[in-house]
């Protein structure tokens, strides 16, 4: 039960707290012994003096700012202060200027910012030989490669401008302004044909996105051109069509691009006539198998939940002769809801060998024997399974009631390893120091990216040493650091998920286990949905869980805050723990997917399933994905504290889902 939350945290703050949510740096000493050399004001002075020159050129007060960085030279974030100054200035600077700044500068993040702000500054002037003596491959982003090739155009390197231009235009969906000048050229060179507007319209039709269409129509200028757009438009609103069309037209790769995409759209809004199109609609234009296949398999897949059976006649059909392991995947979950495991075996059949081989199939293969009472032959696959770093070997190993076995390794820290990244390892901790975390992170992913295996093996060691968490799991998913157990699950903020696991009466390993899927231990991680956080609370289950908790909320900013993401977040677990008879395995998909979704699926399959079955039968990729994390998260970290090894508990294994 919960308790109030009147008795919580009120002392909190005045116990050894685990500071470290800042993700705080404690000191070098491993890799360079004193973080400070020699000199005469301490690095809290330099800290002080550089965060008091950060003000000062915001306020635009140089005379300050100047004195201020010439007394910390010295002090690890300096080149920020460097890269402050030099960005005031930038419209102005000459490329050798830019150049030299760049070269002494090379280990920074900041480069490409830079990089980027010269190239616009370059374009705006219209300095394109300049741009190129810059820039001389193909950068990122559209913007940069409309004016690149641009560029290019002024060069006189005609062929490679016209190739360029014409491969940004081919977008379904708008170009960036920047690209105008380069589409003119495109244009006054007679290549920005009707052909080519149609092409672009097929692609934003695939794109959904009408505007774009209606918008191209426009700058069609031939009858033909015109015509054919009339077409285009037509079956974009009646994709009904899509047979006679198929029919009647000429055999053309437009036409075939165009009949496609359109009886997609029909598939989509009305899959039963989609089925009864399909014969003329693949015949019209002449597909070979292999496109035929693929035009059905996209119907296929639009047909999974229905529950007309000539429908899910024709479907099946279609499957059995697909190579679509995704769909085949899908297909086979359809069996297991329904307990149907002959069917289950046949459509395991059908897939391929590769993808029967894998280990999460070999399980299923397993488990049809076994229903089918050929126990010998289903446990010696089961056996075969065992003592890998996956779900479905320790479900293996569960199956035959053996000890669970956790492959294990580390890397001990090689300071000397780490020599290459002294000085941006020094800017992280001091980014740290002053709760610069976003900074800091940028900083290490620019490391990571320079870094070797090795390398990112002591780098994982040295953040875990430093109790920087996030940074260590990055480095152990950069490096595939996969067997690191240690660096890839840190024990974090240990002091705040001890005290909410005893005041909630939740397993520590658990809390860990769901905040390490959830945030990988970034206090300031925000979903692209908004859920925020170590445990990515969206703020309005945060303030609902607040009211439920008697905790005064104040706002999804608050949410970076360790101790209130925690208190928050393991409240509304122990809620869905309460609601769903302490059963894991639907409290953690509805922690991800919401609670309404569990209880529906839980009906759905009707007390027919298992707790393995029931978990790969999550219609939703990624919460099927994230029930197996959390789930076996919780053994490593079980592992890793030196606690037994538990899979299920003996009532979500007992239950019937």
């Amino acid at each position: 039960m919960l308790l109030s939350e009147k008795s919580i945290i009120t002392k909190a703050y005045n116990k050894s707290v685990d500071r470290s949510y800042l993700v705080a740096p404690i000191g070098m000493v491993l890799l360079i012994g004193s973080i400070a050399p020699a000199q005469a004001l301490s690095v809290d002075e330099q800290r002080t003096r550089y965060e008091k020159a950060i003000a000062a050129i915001e306020r635009n007060d140089m005379a300050t700012f100047s004195r201020l960085k010439s007394n910390v030279k010295d002090y690890p974030l300096y080149p920020y202060l460097d890269y402050r100054d030099f960005m005031r200035d930038i419209n102005g600077a000459s490329t050798k200027e830019v150049n030299t700044f760049l070269k002494k500068h090379a280990d920074l993040p900041f480069t490409g910012t830079v990089r980027a702000r010269h190239l616009n500054v370059l374009a705006s002037q219209g300095k394109w030989s300049q741009l190129l003596a810059f820039q001389d491959t193909v950068p990122r982003g559209e913007s940069y490669q409309c004016n690149y090739y641009y560029a290019h155009s002024k060069a006189g390197d005609k062929a490679l401008a016209l190739s360029g231009a014409k491969s940004l235009y081919l977008s379904g969906s708008s170009v960036d302004r920047a690209c105008d000048k380069l589409f003119d050229f495109l244009k006054d060179n007679g290549k920005l044909t009707d052909n080519l507007v149609l092409e672009r319209m097929l692609l934003a039709f695939d794109n959904r996105n009408k505007s774009l269409m209606t918008y191209l129509e426009k700058q069609l200028t031939s009858s033909y051109g015109k015509r054919e757009a009339k077409e285009v438009l037509a079956l974009y609103n009646k994709p009904q069509g899509v047979a006679d069309f198929s029919k009647k037209s000429k055999v053309t790769a437009f036409n075939r691009h165009l009949t496609r995409i359109a009886f997609e759209r029909l598939a989509r809004s009305n899959s039963k006539e989609a089925v009864k199109q399909f014969k003329r609609t693949v015949e019209g234009q002449h597909y070979d198998k292999h496109e035929r296949q693929e035009i059905a398999d996209y119907l296929a897949g639009r047909l999974m939940s229905t529950e007309d059976t000539s429908l899910a006649a024709w479907r099946d059909k279609q499957l059995k002769q697909t190579v679509n392991q995704s769909l085949l995947e899908r297909r086979v979950r359809m069996s297991l809801v329904e307990a149907d495991w002959k069917d289950v075996g046949r459509w395991i059949d059908v897939m391929s060998e590769k993808e029967r081989d894998s280990l999460k199939w070999k399980y299923w293969r397993a488990r049809v024997l076994k229903e089918a009472g050929k126990t010998a032959e289903a446990n010696a696959i089961f056996e075969s399974m065992i003592g890998e770093r996956n779900f479905y070997s320790v479900a293996a190993a569960d199956e035959l009631g053996k000890q669970i076995d956790i492959p294990y390794q580390t890397t001990p820290l090689n300071p000397g390893a780490l020599a290459p990244f002294n000085k941006a390892l020094k800017r992280v901790d001091e980014l740290l120091a002053l709760d610069k975390i976003t900074a800091a992170k940028r900083e290490w992913q620019y490391i990571l990216r320079n870094a070797d295996r090795e390398q990112k093996a002591n780098l994982a060691a040295f953040a875990s040493d430093q109790k920087w968490y996030h940074l260590s799991v990055q480095a152990t998913i950069a490096g595939k650091l996969w067997g690191h157990l240690e660096y890839r699950f840190p024990v974090a903020h240990r002091w705040w998920f001890e005290f909410f696991s005893k005041e909630r009466e939740l397993p520590l390993t658990t809390l860990l286990a769901l905040s390490r899927q959830e945030s990988a231990f970034y206090t300031r991680a925000v979903s692209p949905v908004g859920a925020r956080g170590l445990m990515q609370l969206m703020p309005a289950t945060a303030k609902e869980t607040s009211k439920k908790l008697g905790f005064r909320y104040l706002g999804k900013s608050t949410l970076n805050d360790p101790g209130i993401n925690i208190r928050l977040g393991s409240g509304y677990l122990r809620m869905l723990l309460d609601q769903f008879d302490e059963n894991r395995i639907l409290a953690f998909a509805g922690y991800n997917a919401g609670p309404h979704r569990a209880t529906r699926w839980l009906a759905k399959s009707d007390g027919n399933l298992d707790a393995i079955a029931f978990i790969e039968a999550i219609p939703f990729r990624e919460t099927r994905g994230y029930v197996q994390n959390v789930l076996m998260y919780d053994i490593y970290y079980r592992k890793l504290l030196g606690q037994p090894l538990q899979f299920l508990t003996e009532s979500e294994s007992n239950r019937r889902y």
